[in-house]
Parts: C-alpha cells; sequence; structure tokens
C-alpha cells in the first residue's frame, strides 16, 4: 500500500516539480478493537460476560388485596412491610412477614416474601401439611415450619456467577423442618431408605408441594438441597413446574 501511494510523488519528482515542505505520511489504517465494555480487552482476551440481573415482579395494588383476603380466609397472620431493594435486580416491592401461615402454626424465623409465595405457602400447610400431620400416629398437631432462608440476595446455590435465585425477590422459601406437639421435630434430611413414617411424612409433603408451587427441590436432588425444601412461584412458559 505504501508503495502504491509513494508512486505519484517519484513521477512528480522526475518531471522537475517541488513538493511542499511537510508531506504527510500515509499510515495504516486502524483495525477495529472492542472495548472492556464488549467484554473483550485490546489484548483480544475474552471476559466472563456480566451475570444477568433478575426482575422482580411490580407491585399490583388490586392483586394484592385479592392476595390478602385469601391469606386471611385462610387463618393467616401477616405484616405488609416498606420495599426491600438490592443490586442486580434483587428487591420487593411489597414484601410480606408471615406470622402465622394457618391458625396454630407459625413460621420461623421472621420472613420476607411476596404475596403469592405467602399464599402458596398457606394453601400448602392447610390442604396438605395439616392433614398428613393427623395422620401421623399418636395425638400429633403441627405448631411451626422452620425455614432457612425467605428474601436473600444471592445467585443460584449461592454460586459467585450465574442466574439470580428467586429469593432475590421474594418468591422462594427453604423449608428446613417441621415442629409439632405430642412428637418430636421432623427435620427435612436425605431420608430414602429409612422405611420410617419421618421419611413417609418428608416424602409424602414434598410430592403434593408441587401442586402449589412451581419448583420443588430437595434432598436427593443435589448436595447443596440436602438439608431443605427449595419451595418457589416463578413463572415458566407453558406452565411448567420443576419437581425434583
Amino acid at each position: 500500500m505504501h508503495r502504491l501511494l509513494a508512486l505519484p510523488l517519484l513521477i512528480a519528482v522526475s518531471m522537475g516539480a517541488k513538493l511542499p515542505g511537510d508531506v504527510p505520511i500515509p499510515t495504516e489504517a486502524p483495525r477495529h478493537t472492542q472495548t472492556l465494555g464488549d467484554n473483550i480487552p485490546a489484548s483480544g482476551t475474552r471476559q466472563a460476560p456480566a451475570s444477568p440481573a433478575i426482575t422482580a415482579p411490580k407491585a399490583d395494588e388490586t392483586a394484592l388485596a385479592h392476595c390478602e383476603a385469601e391469606l386471611r380466609k385462610l387463618g393467616s397472620v401477616f405484616e405488609r412491610e416498606e420495599p426491600v431493594r438490592g443490586e442486580d435486580g434483587c428487591g420487593i416491592d411489597a414484601p410480606y412477614r408471615v406470622d402465622q401461615i394457618v391458625p396454630g402454626v407459625s413460621l420461623f424465623p421472621a420472613s420476607q416474601l411476596r404475596c403469592a409465595t405467602a399464599l402458596a405457602l398457606a394453601r400448602w400447610t392447610g390442604t396438605v401439611v395439616v392433614p398428613l400431620t393427623e395422620a401421623l400416629p399418636g395425638d400429633v398437631a403441627l405448631t411451626r415450619i422452620n425455614h432457612g432462608s425467605t428474601y436473600i440476595c444471592r445467585r443460584r446455590n449461592n454460586a459467585a456467577s450465574g442466574k439470580m435465585s428467586e429469593h432475590t425477590i421474594g418468591n422462594a422459601i427453604d423449608v428446613t423442618g417441621f415442629e409439632f406437639s405430642g412428637r418430636d421435630p421432623i427435620a427435612v434430611s436425605p431420608r430414602t431408605g429409612d422405611g420410617t413414617v419421618e421419611e413417609a411424612f418428608q416424602r409424602a409433603v414434598r410430592g403434593a408441594a408441587c401442586l402449589h408451587f412451581t419448583t420443588v427441590i430437595g434432598p436427593g436432588a443435589n448436595a447443596g438441597h440436602a438439608n431443605h425444601l427449595h419451595l418457589d412461584v416463578i413463572k415458566r412458559k407453558r406452565g411448567y413446574r420443576l419437581c425434583e
């Protein structure tokens, strides 16, 4: 390219033409480089893309009023709290603290859930967990459901990168165990093959949970869910439910 550009100058000099004192020197066209914002620095080494954020559903006051009415019908005792906010889309416009899920059954520790999640929990407790408790030997009543987390701003499985968890928008609860009057607590744990009434109870409440939640993951699915039932209300295409 340099030779082609210099050829007319040589011809002009040979014919006696005078050249200006300052002659621009041709340079190569700059190569296209992407910036760090494109995840490719000037060196050409590709960087990992930024982890995707999550979008929290906007609060719909009409829907919330209906949800609250349904919770009251089920005997739930709850309180709407101030909005919570976090990074990468974390937060709940209208978080709810549920103190009593259904009559006589508390939720421990304190919770921050979307109303839709609280309603799914109340329906599961009232129509599944309480009746199955009555099937346990002896005079037994469900008194409390324990959980490991409700709202928390983190990624799935506490990973350093990847998709945000449904916990980040109040869609999920991790149930760790059940407490009763009339018998010892039942903690969620790997029980496959135990052949005990505790295994039967855990299998039953877990299996029926997928009628009320769109995701149910527990012991045996992976190591991260060995000691709790992850329950959430994520919406998927065609109403798909994940039951593991």
